[in-house]
């Protein structure tokens, strides 16, 4: 083998191995991060989420919490979107509730301020 050949050879080797560890990289969580301890699994998919009328903004400070489908152990319920009046600081943005699927069903992810 020629110097080149052998440089080529490991240069792609190396790459392969790079590029394999990035692919698992973070596991089924790679966006959110493992689930919260005492999580509560649910095997089937929660409804669509509700077209709503939002109301009209009360301040020029107010943020909208869109609504989510909570679980109650038996059956999801939803719950109302709101009108936040004391967001935790100026240009606060509200990130959603999802409910992520896993290999164990679906799981509630509660909206957070970011």
């Amino acid at each position: 083998m020629t110097r080149t050949s052998v440089l080529l050879a490991a240069a792609t080797a190396l790459s392969l191995v790079t590029v394999s560890a990035c692919a698992g990289y973070g596991g089924p969580y790679r966006h959110y991060g493992p689930p919260p301890a005492g999580v509560v699994y649910v095997t089937t998919a929660p409804p669509p989420v509700r077209t709503v009328i939002i109301p009209p903004r009360p301040s020029a400070l107010s943020v909208w919490i869109n609504g989510y489908w909570d679980w109650t152990g038996a059956d999801f319920v939803w719950v109302d979107g709101r009108w936040d009046h004391n967001p935790p600081r100026a240009g606060a943005q509200w990130v959603p509730d999802q409910w992520i699927k896993t290999n164990k069903g679906w799981y509630r992810h509660p909206g957070r301020w970011k």
